[in-house]
Order: C-alpha cells, then structure tokens, then sequence
C-alpha cells in the first residue's frame, strides 16, 4: 500500500527527527538517518530487555519474599518500570512510523 503523507504529518515527522537524533545527525543524508534510526531502534530493545529484567527481579523477589521492602514501595517500582516498558514500546512505534516516512521520502524526494 503506497501512502502519502500529508504536511501535517510531515512537520510532525520533522518533530520525531528532532527528538530522536541527535543534532549532527539531522543533517545528514536520507540513507544515513536511517541507518541511525535503526541503530536507535535496537537499543531501544535493549532498554526493553533490562526492564523486562528488572521486573521479573522485583517480582520474583516479592513472591518469594527474598526482599525486606514493603509492599508498597515494590508496587511502586513495578509500576514505574511497567509505564517505562509501555513508553519504550511508544518510542519505537515512532522510530519505526519515522523509518517508514524516511524511505517514502527517499523514494519521493532524493534531493
């Protein structure tokens, strides 16, 4: 399915550029965004993998009663790494919407 991206998409998608690369990477050509993109994408699975990590630890600790820490404070580092996992999982659905418009525009507009 061949989309079209309207300006208002296209200014938000130079908002996602400005916020997921760093300012001497904006400047550099179509391929090479990309290429940093996808790098970004993967350590964005590594952030995903400690997260994971960290929750089966605090949970495994709490069920098993290994930790001293109250129950409150263990929901509250569950909760937080929960909504972390949830705004990684955000970060790389924009990532992945940005490679997208980026191979569009190549296609489109190789200047």
């Amino acid at each position: 399915m061949q989309h079209t991206y309207d300006s208002q998409e296209q200014e938000r998608y130079q908002s996602y550029l400005k916020i997921h690369l760093k300012k001497d990477q904006l400047d550099l050509p179509i391929a090479e965004k990309i290429e940093a993109l996808e790098k970004r994408d993967r350590t964005k699975w590594w952030h995903l993998l400690i997260n994971a990590a960290a929750i089966l630890f605090f949970g495994y600790s709490f069920y098993y009663n290994i930790t001293q820490l109250g129950n409150t404070f263990l929901y509250i580092i569950m909760g937080v790494f929960i909504v972390n996992v949830g705004l990684i999982l955000y970060q790389k659905k924009q990532i992945s919407e940005l490679i997208d418009f980026l191979h569009w525009k190549k296609e489109h507009d190789p200047t």
